[in-house]
């Protein structure tokens, strides 16, 4: 992977994040009742994960303007998740998840010294939302809830 490429995947991570916030924020709007916190936390991890990805970016010249497009694609997703049963939402949701984890994790990879740490915490990231979605689509919520809280919970430093 050449300089271009690895910009191009870290400029990603961020814009990923814009993405997940215009999908949580939507769903959070239509999803059952029940499900509202857990669909609230993943909206605080995917706004808590781009605000720590900013000094990152910023130190690699990468503009921290978001892209309006990757918010609207998850908005989007979002519309079609909302005319499915739940359990076929959280199964969509965890495939969605999947292709993100694999490219960060190719991203992490190859990441020098210094940017591991911020590769590596969105991987992990993107493993969390997985499994929220797969222990939602197996009917545990209460799991579900625990796995986003402990990245919330967790005090992270680049270092």
């Amino acid at each position: 992977m050449d300089k271009e490429q690895y910009l191009a995947g870290v400029t990603e991570l961020y814009q990923g994040e814009v993405e997940g916030e215009g999908l949580f924020s939507t769903l959070l709007g239509t999803c059952p009742a029940e499900q509202a916190y857990g669909v609230a936390l993943l909206l605080q991890l995917e706004s808590e994960a781009k605000a720590r990805l900013r000094p990152f970016l910023w130190r690699l010249g990468i503009s921290l303007v978001e892209n309006e497009t990757m918010r609207a694609a998850g908005i989007e997703f979002a519309n079609k998740l909302k005319a499915m049963s739940w359990r076929d939402a959280m199964l969509e949701l965890a495939e969605l998840a999947k292709p993100f984890r694999d490219r960060y994790r190719a991203l992490e990879v190859v990441a020098p010294k210094e940017d591991k740490s911020y590769v590596s915490f969105m991987v992990a990231h993107e493993i969390t939302v997985i499994r929220y979605a797969e222990l939602q689509a197996a009917g545990n919520t209460k799991a579900a809830i625990e796995e986003v809280l402990k990245p919330l919970e967790r005090r992270w430093s680049p270092q």
